[in-house]
C-alpha cells in the first residue's frame, strides 16, 4: 500500500480536522492521500493492536470521490462541509448498512442492517468517510475491550495493559494514528474510560442530545453516543454534526458566560473507596500516581495565564455520601434490568438481519466470550422476571436516579459551579488478562444525564481529567475543555515499540 509516512508534512498522530481541511484548501494534500496513509498504518499496526474488526472496502474509492468534490467546491469558492473527507472510526455496536455490525460478538458476525444508524447518516451527510468499525468489549458490557469478534485490544502506550473500555478499539485507533476521529457509545464509562487510558479526548453528551437509533442497546436510560478525538476541537466539530437539536443557550448555561468560571473539585472521587477491603500496596501506589497527575493538572490550569479566570473550589466529600460509585452501581445502575429486553427488540427489528434474534439464542449458541460477559448478560437469562423493565427493582432504580439528579442539581446551585472535576479512573488501567476494569468514576454523569468530557493529563500510562457540566450545556463544557487542553499537554504513543 505504499509508505507509512504521512502525506507531505502532516503529522498523522496529531492531525486535526481544521489542519486537514486547511491542507485540502491549499492543495497540499488530498483525501486519497490521507485514506491511503491510514490504510497502510492499519495494515501495519492493527494485527498487533486488535483495534479494528472490519475495514471499509470502499474507503479508497470514496476518498477519490471526495477529491473531485474538493476540486469543485474550491473552484467555486464554496466552503468544505464540516467533515469533508474526514476518515472516521465507528465503534462496532453502531449500525452501518455497508459494513457488518457485531457488537464484538462472534455470534453476530453476520448481522447487517438495511439502513445506517442516525449518527452514521449524519456523519456521511457532513462529508465523512467511514474508514473502519472498531473493536470493543463484548456487547459493550465491561471495560477491558476484549471480544470474541475482535480479540483483546491492546493499549498503545503500554501493550501489557488494556485500553479501558468499552470503546477501546476506537480510542486505540485514534491514539495510534489509524483514524482521525471516532464514535463510541457510553452506558457507564465507555467513551471516557478508553479516552483516559489512551491519552485522547472522549465526550459523553447530555442524554438525548445525540440519537441512539441503530445502536446495539444496553440501557435506554443510560446509553449515549459521543465523539472521540485527539483534541477537544475535533470532538466539538463532530458533536456539532451529531446533535439532534439547535439548542438556544438557556439560563442553566448562563453561568459559563460570566467572567469567572467555577469548577468544583470532587474530592471524594480521588481516593480509594473500598470499604471492608484489604488494599494491595500496588493499588495504593497507583492511586497515589493518579491523584498526583490530576492535582498537578489542576495546579497547571490555576497557574496559567489562560486559566486566570478559572476558580477551583473543593466539594466536601461528606456532603453527598450517596455519590459513592459502589453505592450507585448497587442502587441506581439500570443495565441489568434493561439489557435483555432492549437487545431482543433491536435484534427483532425489521431493519436488522441477524443470525440470532434474542439474547437467549446467542447464549445457547455458545458463540461468545463467556469470560467477557457480566451479570448483565447472565442474570436476566436466569431470572427474567426479576430483571425486566416491569420489575419493582427497575422502578426503584429509576426513583433513585431521580433523587440523584436532584442531589446533583443542588450541588451545582449551592456551590454556584459550572463543572465538577475529578480523575476518570482511580487506578491505572489493568493488565491484559484481568477480567474487570474497576474504580472508574463515569457512573455519576451516566446516571444524571449530564455532559462529561475526559481530557488527557500527562505522565506514564495516560490518566484522564474528567469534567462534568450542567445539563444540556454541552457546548459550554466543550468550550471549557478546549481552553484546558491548551494548557495541558497531550502525548502520543511511540509506535516503534508496537512493531
Amino acid at each position: 500500500m505504499g509508505s507509512t509516512s504521512p502525506p507531505l508534512s502532516l503529522d498523522i498522530q496529531t492531525l486535526t480536522i481544521p489542519t486537514f481541511h486547511a491542507a485540502l484548501s491549499s492543495k497540499t494534500t488530498t483525501c486519497t492521500d490521507l485514506i491511503q496513509t491510514y490504510l497502510t498504518r492499519i495494515t501495519k499496526y492493527n494485527p498487533m493492536l486488535n483495534s479494528l474488526i472490519n475495514i471499509n472496502p470502499q474507503a479508497l474509492s470514496l476518498a477519490k470521490e471526495k477529491d473531485l468534490e474538493t476540486q469543485s467546491l474550491l473552484s467555486e469558492n464554496k466552503p468544505l462541509p464540516p467533515l469533508h473527507g474526514v476518515p472516521i472510526i465507528v465503534k462496532d455496536n453502531i449500525s452501518t448498512k455497508d459494513i457488518p455490525t457485531t457488537a464484538g460478538v462472534s455470534a453476530l458476525r453476520g448481522l447487517v442492517t438495511k439502513t445506517d444508524s442516525d449518527v452514521v447518516s449524519r456523519l456521511k451527510d457532513a462529508g465523512a468517510i467511514i474508514l473502519a468499525k472498531a473493536n470493543l468489549h463484548e456487547f459493550a458490557l465491561q471495560g477491558t475491550s476484549t471480544s470474541s469478534a475482535g480479540g483483546q485490544c491492546l493499549n498503545p502506550f503500554d501493550p501489557s495493559r488494556t485500553p479501558g473500555g468499552s470503546s477501546g478499539g476506537t480510542a486505540v485507533a485514534i491514539a495510534s494514528g489509524l483514524g482521525l476521529v471516532g464514535l463510541g457509545s457510553d452506558t457507564v464509562n465507555s467513551l471516557r474510560s478508553p479516552a483516559s487510558a489512551c491519552g485522547i479526548v472522549g465526550f459523553r453528551p447530555s442524554w438525548g442530545r445525540v440519537s441512539t437509533q441503530g445502536v446495539v442497546p444496553v440501557s435506554g436510560v443510560q446509553d449515549v453516543v459521543g465523539p472521540m478525538g485527539g483534541s477537544a476541537v475535533d470532538v466539538r466539530v463532530v458533536f456539532d454534526v451529531l446533535k439532534v437539536d439547535k439548542r438556544e443557550v438557556s439560563g442553566e448555561c448562563e453561568g459559563s458566560r460570566r467572567r469567572t468560571i467555577r469548577i468544583g473539585i470532587l474530592d471524594a472521587y480521588f481516593g480509594l473507596d473500598d470499604p471492608n477491603t484489604d488494599l494491595s500496596t500496588n493499588l495504593i501506589h497507583e492511586n497515589e500516581i493518579v491523584q498526583d497527575i490530576i492535582n498537578d493538572a489542576i495546579s497547571s490550569i490555576s497557574g496559567s495565564k489562560s486559566g486566570s479566570d478559572i476558580e477551583f473550589i473543593h466539594i466536601n466529600p461528606t456532603t453527598h455520601p450517596d455519590w459513592r460509585f459502589t453505592t450507585l452501581y448497587s442502587t441506581a445502575d439500570t443495565q441489568i434490568y434493561e439489557f435483555q429486553e432492549r437487545l431482543n427488540t433491536f435484534l427483532q427489528s425489521p431493519e436488522v438481519i441477524s443470525p440470532y434474534h434474542s439474547l437467549k439464542e446467542i447464549a445457547e449458541s455458545g458463540d461468545y466470550d463467556k469470560n467477557a460477559v457480566t451479570e448483565v448478560f447472565t442474570a436476566p437469562l436466569k431470572d427474567p422476571e426479576t430483571f425486566s423493565l416491569s420489575s419493582p427493582g427497575y422502578q426503584t432504580r429509576l426513583k433513585n436516579i431521580s433523587i440523584l439528579k436532584d442531589s446533583m442539581n443542588e450541588c451545582f446551585e449551592k456551590n454556584d459551579i459550572d463543572a465538577l472535576v475529578y480523575p476518570h479512573q482511580r487506578q491505572l488501567v489493568v493488565e491484559i488478562g484481568t477480567t474487570l476494569q474497576p474504580r472508574r468514576n463515569g457512573i455519576l454523569a451516566a446516571l444524571t444525564g449530564r455532559p462529561a468530557i475526559c481530557i488527557p493529563a500527562v505522565q506514564g500510562v495516560p490518566v484522564g481529567l474528567e469534567l462534568m457540566g450542567r445539563v444540556d450545556c454541552d457546548e459550554e463544557l466543550l468550550g471549557l475543555a478546549e481552553r484546558i487542553e491548551g494548557i495541558l499537554q497531550r502525548r502520543v504513543p511511540n509506535m516503534e515499540r508496537i512493531e
